[in-house]
């Protein structure tokens, strides 16, 4: 026989489950923001190294080749930062695609207690059919 604690249980574990989805889609937003700072970053990060490239290859002496090869060396450093930049964008990115899995994964619990809950109600119903 079903009782009613245990739907009174289901439904605080839904209520639980509902709370706990809103803070990780809250938390989902603070993620996606940094992983949209992070992109701005490396973008900037990215276009100032090729400026760097075309100042270093407009001031150098010499053959087109040498000229290339010459900027490059001297823009090391922005390429750098462009590259870490990069990486720190991915890390933002591989956050919000963690957090996605973790929402997706409340949002199964959340369905599971449902048809859990549906049953019991059904449950509690036909037995108090049987009692009456």
């Amino acid at each position: 026989m079903v009782s009613a604690w245990d739907a009174e249980t289901l439904v605080r574990q839904l209520s639980d489950l509902g709370l706990a989805l809103d803070e990780a889609v809250g938390h989902l937003g603070v993620l996606d923001e940094a992983a949209v700072e992070a992109e701005g970053e490396y973008r900037r990060l990215s276009e100032e190294h090729e400026d760097r490239v075309a100042q270093e290859f407009i001031k150098g002496d010499g053959s087109v080749e040498l000229r290339k090869m010459q900027a490059r060396l001297k823009a090391i450093p922005a390429r750098l930062l462009a590259e870490e930049a990069w990486l720190e964008w991915n890390r933002a990115k591989a956050k919000l695609r963690t957090q996605q899995a973790s929402i997706q994964a409340v949002h199964r619990r959340i369905e599971i207690g449902r048809s859990m809950l549906s049953r019991e109600k059904a449950l509690m119903s036909l037995s108090g059919m049987e009692g009456g």
